[in-house]
């Protein structure tokens, strides 16, 4: 083959790589916070949130290695961390089933009231093969990623950006919810 239509393929099994991926940013509106009082919900003042995103591996619906959490994000909305994370496991030691489940916690409230919500994303496809590009992925609100297999979190993925002969294409639809969506690239 000549030019740029050379195609390589290799089994995961001899990839010696940590996983990684970018989490992007989360789009959308938070939900509104209360106050422990609804009387007087209109004199509590505005706290600025402060976001991270925490990310989990799943193995066969059981966890693999820590969680990772991104850096502090409170310059939104839109939230935007742009931040490369890389896990402690290796792209060998993945199997079809393997799922990343991620969870965006409010850290500037309690443990109860600062989860936002989470999604939980095979790594491979239908084709058993690994995803990549960007995924614009569904949060649950107000729910933790979990990795049960199948999960109760799945990240529905609304876009996906391909990348071919030098142009990108989305492919996908835009929902009329306006909760958040957290973008993620492989």
């Amino acid at each position: 083959m000549s030019g740029g239509n050379e195609f390589r393929f290799f089994l995961s099994r001899d990839i010696n790589l940590p996983v990684t991926f970018r989490v992007k940013n989360l789009e959308g509106a938070l939900p509104p916070k209360r106050s422990p009082n609804p009387e007087i919900d209109h004199a509590v003042e505005e706290r600025k949130a402060e976001l991270c995103v925490e990310c989990s591996l799943y193995i066969d619906g059981a966890p693999f290695g820590l969680p990772t959490r991104t850096r502090l994000e409170s310059a939104g909305p839109p939230y935007f961390w742009n931040e490369l994370v890389t896990l402690s496991t290796k792209y060998r030691d993945l199997t079809a089933h393997s799922q990343l489940a991620l969870t965006v916690w409010d850290v500037s409230c309690g443990k109860e009231e600062g989860l936002i919500g989470g999604a939980t994303i095979l790594l491979f496809s239908s084709k058993k093969q690994l995803k990549t590009g960007k995924q614009k992925l569904r949060l649950w609100q107000g729910k933790e990623a979990d990795g049960s297999f199948p999960t109760n979190t799945r990240g529905k993925v609304l876009l996906v950006t391909c990348y071919a002969g030098g142009y990108n294409f989305q492919i996908g639809h835009e929902s009329n919810d306006d909760f958040g969506y957290l973008q993620i690239c492989f």
